[in-house]
């Protein structure tokens, strides 16, 4: 049974989705830095950060997805739906 969120853990919950956006933004930026990247050794670098990031992406998805069944928390985007259809994806 779902328990009632202490007003913290709603905070904890806007900082995930907020920091799953975050994450979404720097991997474009990686993604797009590989692309015009000309320096080899530069680029793979690059891609080691977009991989990081999309880690860390998966890591939050699955905190916040602890406490919204914790909680019995719905998400008003269908559920985690909306972040694990762009988790996991390969690096760039």
């Amino acid at each position: 049974m779902p328990g009632e969120m202490p007003g913290k853990t709603t905070k904890m919950v806007l900082v995930f989705r907020e920091a799953v956006l975050m994450e979404r933004e720097a991997q474009i930026i990686y993604k797009h830095a590989v692309e015009v990247c000309q320096d080899e050794g530069l680029k793979d670098l690059l891609k080691g950060f977009y991989r990081d990031e999309v880690r860390h992406e998966k890591t939050l998805i699955q905190r916040y997805d602890c406490l919204r069944k914790r909680y019995g928390v719905k998400d008003e985007q269908n559920g985690s739906k909306l972040f694990l259809s762009r988790a996991g994806r390969g690096g760039g």
